[in-house]
């Protein structure tokens, strides 16, 4: 089966990303951090061995993303008004091109492991939908087989209804779908404290976020 893994993430430029987090980092801290959790994402989607696309926004930068990723993947600008638009045209455009399942991650999960994308997989093949909520009440993945702006438009991003939104959403198209366990996203100072507090437990798939929180001494500072 010919499967595909979108990744959907900001370039991570100083002063335009995981911005909430400069309550407690500088800039620059947050823009490596969030480079990191990409490299962490990478490794775990790699380890699939399903095709990758790296969609992102802004127009600019992509050559922090090539640091990262190096040139053998397809790069993309996001396209479309809203978060929603974005994704239905990423999901869309590769399906297009004869893929017959695809899984769209963000990039705020550093723990997100291989088993988690692969688990996708598999629950695409009976269901039409899969989605991986988190815990403040949105999703980091979502899978389809068929391209569905339906799935995403009429719908607001960023707050705390978005997964219970979509799920009604599904029911009223009668599409079937599967929820896969949830996680955290690195959104907030407090995400970032949790992460940092079970360390121990994931550090074996979030190595260089972990390493990196060490290297600028996370735990004298984030108090």
């Amino acid at each position: 089966m010919k499967e595909a893994i979108i990744i959907f993430t900001r370039i991570p430029i100083p002063g335009r990303t995981k911005t909430r987090l400069q309550k407690c980092l500088t800039p620059n801290q947050c823009a490596n951090l969030h480079k990191n959790f990409i490299k962490d994402i990478y490794n775990a989607c790699k380890s699939t061995q399903r095709d990758i696309f790296v969609f992102y926004t802004p127009n600019e930068g992509v050559e922090i993303l090539r640091e990262v990723f190096g040139d053998i993947f397809k790069y993309y600008q996001q396209i479309g008004d809203d978060i929603g638009y974005r994704m239905a045209n990423a999901i869309d455009n590769v399906l297009s091109q004869g893929y017959e399942s695809c899984v769209l991650i963000g990039t705020d999960i550093p723990t997100i492991k291989v088993n988690d994308i692969i688990n996708a997989f598999d629950e695409l093949i009976k269901n039409d939908i899969v989605l991986k909520p988190t815990f403040d009440g949105g999703y980091c993945l979502i899978g389809m087989k068929k391209s569905n702006i339906d799935v995403f438009i009429h719908q607001s991003y960023g707050h705390s209804r978005v997964i219970e939104n979509t799920i009604q959403n599904l029911n009223k198209l009668d599409l079937s779908y599967s929820l896969l366990e949830n996680c955290i996203d690195i959104d907030e100072k407090e995400d970032l404290i949790y992460l940092w507090e079970h360390r121990r437990n994931i550090k074996y798939y979030c190595r260089h976020t972990m390493n990196y929180l060490k290297d600028i001494h996370w735990l004298s500072n984030k108090g």
